[in-house]
């Protein structure tokens, strides 16, 4: 080959290899270009989300204080609208060059409705190892005021709200989770997990829509699911050892250090990133350093100095506890049970049909010498003179519905007894039976055998108005012109517990298995329940015999609220009053619905 050949082919060469170097800084710019043009958009959206949920805020405040609603700024704008019967939704628009994104949230017109929407609502810590199954027509909250360890398992609540710590080890499906402390998941599917504290995903938890978390975040779990995580808030650091499970996006105060995933969609951190081994696909922008393997090209790191997320912070969950006395309520009871000096059994009677106000004994019919009869006077061998009315029935004409009761122990099994509130002077012993009444005692309270009770609001006019075993015997503020017209004491069918000397003595309900209740269960200490226990109606267990060092609610056993099919007399998220009133609050406030938050 001459020289002149040999020139042109190594000048040819050249060129070729100009032209290629060419092509790949180009396809490298455009792809800069494009990751960039991603996380401005992302930038966009998640400035937007920020307005959008400060709106929120701010507009919820304003519910809650029965304000009008803040002025649209450039920031965002708020609208609401009235959801019959008793609910307003609220949607807040945020705004930020160009983006609009909407939430929106459901409220509950407290004028309406007052009360709790928990279904559960514990004080002191929870050690769930049996079954809690809620079966109702509408999400409802359970809300615990200290820690909650859950082994076993609970089904149908929307929202588990906790002031201490969430650990789940059990499988569990629940939409929210709300803690003040730390939250540690081990298995179980979620929606939204908030925490104050820190958070922890091992095994096969997973969830679906959003994590926020002011503290630091360690994602460790390898759920089957497509994307372990959809999307995290982090205030804090970040460790990701999730094998090849796919995270969706993520956003990061703190720094990230990555050893392991399946993928990551969408990365913004403040902090230094790591990344560990091969990786990953990885898209993100990172206003710090970054470590990683640069030979990997499906790892896409742009740099933004200066990048502040500004992320919203979880806020505390605010409890308020309820304080229960059962001598709050004597004075509603109809019939107030207490042990005379004699030993006999002394009733006090109040608004009764067919019977007047005042003092009655407990005794014998006079003709017959059956027991169970109200009368005036006894003599000592508690025959009761003329009149005498039946209040109680046994199991057979001869049974004493309370034999072996005595003074500060009763103990109550028939057939049936007279509808009403009755309130107890000591512990009570409630066994078979179908009874229509609240029953109320300044001790503790426990059912065993076949028990079946009705709540006052519960039973309604079948029960207590036109009851077919005691046709006569109604009460009267009950029972007006032939309409029920329940009262707020009348929600619970079992409420225990009461102050003496400034001292809670009691207040623990024990359920009996196969026990099944139909109102509010109150407890003022704690509840226990024996396995396959159907409660139609809200839960409380208040801890107030407490203190430094209380025993936690330790549930091992299968409990069942069933909240289908309630009657209109019945209103379970209305607590009973200590004044008879409506115990409402007006002013046409609103109260949040936790688990409607949205984003639309």
């Amino acid at each position: 080959m001459s020289r002149r050949h040999a020139g042109l082919a190594t000048l040819f060469a050249v060129l070729t290899l100009l032209a290629i170097a060419s092509l790949v800084l180009l396809a490298a710019s455009r792809q800069l270009v494009l990751i960039h043009a991603n996380a401005q958009n992302q930038h966009r959206y998640h400035q937007a989300l920020d307005n959008a949920e400060e709106g929120l805020r701010q507009g919820s405040q304003a519910l809650a204080n029965g304000q009008p609603l803040p002025a649209d700024n450039d920031r965002f704008s708020l609208a609401q609208q009235a959801v019959p019967p008793d609910r307003m939704r609220l949607r807040s628009t945020g705004n930020y060059d160009g983006h609009r994104v909407t939430v929106q949230r459901d409220f509950l017109q407290s004028g309406n409705q007052s009360g709790s929407s928990s279904a559960l609502t514990l004080v002191g810590n929870l050690d769930l190892s049996g079954a809690i199954n809620l079966i109702g027509d509408k999400p409802v909250e359970m809300t615990v005021d200290g820690t909650v360890t859950l082994s076993g398992s609970v089904d149908g609540i929307a929202t588990l709200q906790s002031t201490g710590d969430i650990i789940v080890t059990g499988s569990q499906t629940i939409n929210t989770l709300y803690a003040n402390g730390n939250i540690e998941l081990g298995n179980g599917r979620y929606q939204t997990v908030k925490a104050l504290g820190n958070l922890t995903l091992r095994g096969d938890a997973a969830i679906g829509a959003l994590a926020r978390v002011n503290g630091k975040a360690a994602f460790l779990s390898s759920p089957g699911v497509a994307q372990a995580v959809a999307r995290a808030e982090v205030k804090g650091d970040v460790d990701i050892a999730m094998g090849g499970a796919r995270f969706g996006q993520l956003d990061a105060e703190g720094k990230v250090d990555i050893r392991q995933i399946g993928a990551l969609d969408a990365l913004r951190a403040e902090g230094h990133l790591s990344v560990q081994g091969w990786g990953a696909p990885i898209a993100a922008t990172v206003a710090g350093a970054a470590s990683y393997n640069a030979g990997n090209p499906d790892i896409r790191i742009a740099f933004q100095p200066g990048l502040k997320l500004n992320l919203q912070p979880v806020p505390p969950l605010e409890v308020k506890r309820p304080r229960l006395d059962a001598y709050d309520y004597r004075g509603q009871a109809h019939y107030v049970f207490t042990h005379a000096a004699d030993g006999g059994v002394r009733v006090t009677v109040r608004k009764i049909h067919g019977l007047a106000d005042g003092e009655y004994r407990l005794g014998r019919d006079p003709d017959n010498r059956r027991p169970n009869y109200l009368c005036r006077a006894a003599d000592a061998n508690g025959v009761c003179r003329a009149p005498a009315t039946l209040i109680c029935k046994g199991h057979s004409p001869q049974n004493d519905c309370f034999a072996g009761s005595r003074p500060g122990q009763w103990k109550l099994d028939g057939v049936t007894f007279a509808p009403g509130v009755l309130w107890f002077d000591g512990d009570l012993e409630v066994g078979n039976g179908t009874y229509h009444n609240t029953f109320i005692a300044n001790g503790s309270i426990a059912t065993s055998g076949q028990h079946v009770s009705y709540a006052v609001n519960y039973a309604g006019a079948v029960g207590i108005c036109a009851n077919a075993d005691f046709p006569s015997l109604y009460p009267e503020d009950d029972c007006r012109g032939g309409t029920f017209k329940g009262r707020p004491v009348g929600n619970a069918v079992l409420l225990a517990g009461g102050y003496v000397d400034k001292r809670f003595h009691g207040g623990d309900i024990t359920l009996g298995s196969s026990s099944r209740v139909f109102g509010n269960v109150w407890a003022g200490n704690q509840l226990f329940s024996s396995g396959s226990t159907t409660i139609h109606g809200y839960v409380s267990a208040l801890a107030q015999a407490g203190g430094q060092g209380a025993r936690p609610h330790q549930w091992g056993a299968s409990t069942t609220i069933d909240l289908r099919g309630l009657p209109d007399s019945f209103r379970p998220d209305g607590p009973p009053d200590n004044g008879g009133g409506g115990g409402q609050s007006g002013g046409g406030r609103f109260k949040a619905l936790p688990y409607s938050w949205m984003d639309t």
